[in-house]
């Protein structure tokens, strides 16, 4: 009996170790490959995303500068692409209430002369150094326009649309120059110039319907304006020079309904409240 109970006990143990030893494989099993897997998810998923974020990011850059009708950039002008759609995306703010209400293009120009020597004289000696130096004919202009020396800014960029008339931004600040000297026809020539090679900044297009007002050519000045907010629908400003033309136009109506759309994009707008109630009395 007690024989029988030894063998027993032995039998039940074996099988118990059995069973263990058999567990312990088959739990570590996947263990090993968890481990693995873990290490190699790891491994490849930094690669992944960097892929990914990379290819988004080259997607974006180069819907901006398809926005602005600029070529890609390689590698290697990627910097000097950089800034030209920084220069595009610019805009000036107006020093006073008497300025125009447009945006120019003409760039913000930080000069920091010499006690000695002043910007212009800087570019005067390059230009006289080297007489193709674009570049420097470039920043002479927006130095002319800066400091509102506009007859001198209209020769500057007649010189360089002679020089390359492919660039749109020579006719703008042209157009800016002409503008400012009160020579409407003029600006409306060049800012029509400029958008025929570019027409995808709205700001020309609101440049191009002051020139047009000044010439009292209203329903022209509307198309211009609409044509602006086909670019920037949800610009209120644009909005109010559109109201005010069609006030200008004695077209009440429109004038209403582009007013009422005003108030819904910025319902503390007092202005155009004002002119709203002004118009249904």
């Amino acid at each position: 009996m007690l024989l029988a109970t030894i063998i027993f006990a032995i039998s039940l143990l074996t099988l118990v170790s059995m069973f263990l030893a058999k567990f312990g494989q088959i739990s570590s099993r996947p263990n090993i490959k968890v481990r693995i897997a873990t290490a190699t998810y790891h491994h490849d998923l930094w690669p992944y995303f960097r892929q990914k974020l990379s290819a988004i990011i080259d997607k974006l850059w180069h819907f901006i500068l398809e926005a602005k009708d600029l070529a890609p950039a390689t590698s290697k002008t990627i910097h000097s692409q950089y800034e030209k759609v920084k220069s595009v995306f610019r805009i000036r703010i107006r020093s006073s209430a008497a300025e125009p209400q447009w945006l120019p293009e003409a760039a913000d120009l930080t000069i920091k002369p010499t006690f000695s020597q002043n910007p212009e004289q800087l570019y005067l000696q390059a230009i006289k150094k080297n007489p193709d130096d674009r570049s420097a004919y470039e920043h002479l202009g927006r130095l002319y326009l800066q400091n509102k020396n506009y007859a001198d800014g209209v020769q500057t960029y007649e010189y360089l649309t002679k020089l390359d008339p492919t660039k749109d931004i020579y006719y703008s600040n042209l157009g800016l120059a002409h503008y400012s000297l009160k020579e409407y026809q003029k600006a409306v020539s060049a800012y029509e110039k400029a958008l025929s090679i570019n027409n995808k900044i709205p700001t020309r297009w609101v440049n191009l319907a002051f020139s047009l007002e000044a010439l009292d050519e209203y329903p022209k000045a509307v198309k211009a304006l609409t044509e602006a907010l086909r670019l920037d629908k949800l610009n209120p400003h644009y909005l109010t020079l559109l109201a005010d033309a069609y006030v200008k136009l004695e077209n009440n109506v429109r004038a209403e309904e582009v007013l009422e759309q005003i108030l819904v994009l910025e319902p503390t707008n007092k202005p155009a409240r004002e002119k709203l109630m002004k118009l249904k009395i």
